[in-house]
């Protein structure tokens, strides 16, 4: 068994590693080799057979990638026997094959998907972007339409999760690195409390962080093979935080620009491109099944927060730009600025 250097180099097709396969103090050697990938805290490794594709990923971090590795077991777990989600369905997702609590650090040892990362496939094929992004969509819809209830956003709980916590951490950032716009802050927590209480809206498990990176799909024709990185999932969310972040996300990607640049040109042009409405409604055809009415939200108000859930997800977990003042200035503040004269 060897290790490989990144998730995006592996073959369409992949051989199960099982538990028992596993080398025998493949976990202690994890803990002392160098890291081939790091992300954030967690360092990771491709296990393949001396022949033959990849078959699994190691995991090892710490700190708050720890946390993730943890989350992400019992997600994985939940999901397994959530009633709904067909087998076709739970195929895209991982399995956890071996997990170890170490005193220095987490291991897990998880099933690998074939296929290449969505990110990558975007970048050879900037023309199919619209296709693309409307697979990833139809991929995660049985997730949220099989999982999903209405409920009538009338009660302090759910504003505070969906709102106050996440703005409270805008603020904290807002207070360190640009305290002039905390009234800006402000405004758009007030912005979206009056825009979301009262609503009926669906709620379903959620991904919570749906970006290209996450998805694995076999080529620009698809399918989208895999779905991964389950460590920011939580049921009871909005379910367009995955939709409007995938889309947001690849529209980042395609056009080359940082996250704050696109979601304040969208506010500006009153929601979002002609091509993201395209790829969201195709989306939304191909999906195979209705989940009953709910009351329509306005495209600014969808992605500003899909925007403060990713922004206030980026900060708590470290993983902004290690000099935060140029990252506020490419990802937070124009945002508050259009923010402010879009409510004017």
């Amino acid at each position: 068994m060897s290790t490989g250097q990144n998730e995006s180099t592996g073959s369409s097709a992949s051989s199960q590693l099982e538990v028992n396969d596993l080398p025998i103090g493949l976990l202690d050697i994890a803990l002392s080799a160098p890291p081939t990938e790091l992300v954030g805290d967690t360092t990771k490794f491709l296990l393949r057979p001396e022949q033959g594709p990849p078959a699994a990923v190691l995991k090892v971090a710490r700190g708050l990638g720890a946390a993730e590795l943890r989350t992400q077991r019992r997600v994985l777990a939940e999901l397994a026997i959530q009633p709904g989600l067909d087998e076709e369905w739970r195929a895209l997702l991982p399995r956890i094959l071996a997990f170890d609590e170490r005193n220095n650090a987490t291991v897990s040892v998880e099933s690998y998907r074939p296929g290449m990362d969505l990110a990558e496939v975007l970048a050879r094929h900037p023309g199919s972007v619209g296709e693309l992004t409307a697979a990833a969509l139809s991929a995660i819809a049985p997730l949220h339409r099989r999982t999903a209830t209405f409920v009538v956003v009338d009660n302090a709980c759910l504003l505070r999760r969906w709102v106050l916590e996440p703005v409270a951490g805008l603020r904290d950032m807002c207070r360190r690195l640009d305290p002039h716009l905390l009234r800006e802050v402000d405004r758009l927590g007030a912005t979206l409390w009056q825009a979301l209480v009262g609503r009926r809206l669906p709620v379903s498990w959620t991904h919570g962080d749906y970006t290209p990176s996450n998805v694995r799909i076999a080529g620009v024709q698809g399918p989208v093979t895999g779905i991964v990185h389950w460590g920011g999932a939580r049921p009871g969310q909005p379910a367009l935080i995955d939709e409007y972040l995938m889309i947001l996300m690849v529209s980042c990607q395609v056009e080359r620009a940082d996250l704050g640049t696109v979601v304040s040109e969208r506010l500006r042009a009153g929601g979002l491109s002609d091509r993201e409405r395209d790829a969201l409604c195709t989306a939304s055809d191909h999906a195979d099944a209705d989940i009953g009415d709910g009351e329509c939200i306005d495209e600014r108000i969808a992605i500003v927060l899909t925007w403060l859930h990713q922004i206030a997800d980026l900060w708590r977990k470290r993983a902004t730009s290690p000099n935060h003042h140029i990252w506020w200035a490419a990802n937070v503040a124009p945002v508050l600025d259009a923010v402010a004269v879009w409510r004017g």
